[in-house]
């Protein structure tokens, strides 16, 4: 029994001294959401833009091909009485092989355009963290996560708004 006390009296001395040094060595954490700050920043909206120059001519090309397929669909329907079969055979064929070709078009399209903003977003991205890790630093933190990896935390421990100033030139 003394034994037994003994030992129940050091583990809580022992664990209330863990618990004394854990509070004297408080960590400094902060949080960034970094959604907002890519949505807040002008780079986002230029990189938007510059996509879509880049794509336009494309866009463009993709856009006449539907035209041109609508054209031909009205030409048939409206000639189909006054057509031979071997007419409307050929425009039918016409109409698959371009409706085939304009699908081919905008599913390779949209997959180069969603790689082009997934690059181009995935660079400003590591321009968000540098920023962050760089604020941070600044400002004496021990660790900084994600508004996504936080269940709470108080309004004095989000650096967004710093991170964003920073990024925009407004230190």
């Amino acid at each position: 029994m003394k034994v037994l006390m003994k030992t129940t009296v050091a583990a809580a001395l022992l664990s209330t001294a863990f618990f004394a040094n854990a509070a004297e060595a408080q960590q400094k954490i902060g949080f960034v959401s970094m959604q907002n700050v890519f949505q807040q920043l002008p780079q986002a909206q230029q990189i938007s833009e510059r996509l879509q120059q880049e794509f336009a001519d494309d866009f463009a090309a993709l856009e006449k091909m539907t035209t041109e397929l609508q054209g031909l669909q009205e030409k048939a329907e409206r000639d189909a009485q006054i057509m031979s079969p071997t007419e409307r055979l050929e425009i039918s064929r016409e109409i698959e092989m371009l409706e085939t070709r304009r699908q081919l078009k905008y599913k390779a399209l949209r997959e180069d355009s969603e790689r082009r903003q997934q690059e181009e977003r995935n660079k400003l991205m590591r321009d968000i963290v540098r920023e962050a890790q760089t604020v941070a630093q600044a400002e004496g933190y021990d660790m900084v996560l994600n508004d996504g990896s936080v269940l709470y935390a108080g309004e004095e421990l989000d650096l967004t708004d710093e991170v964003i100033a920073k990024m925009t030139g407004g230190n």
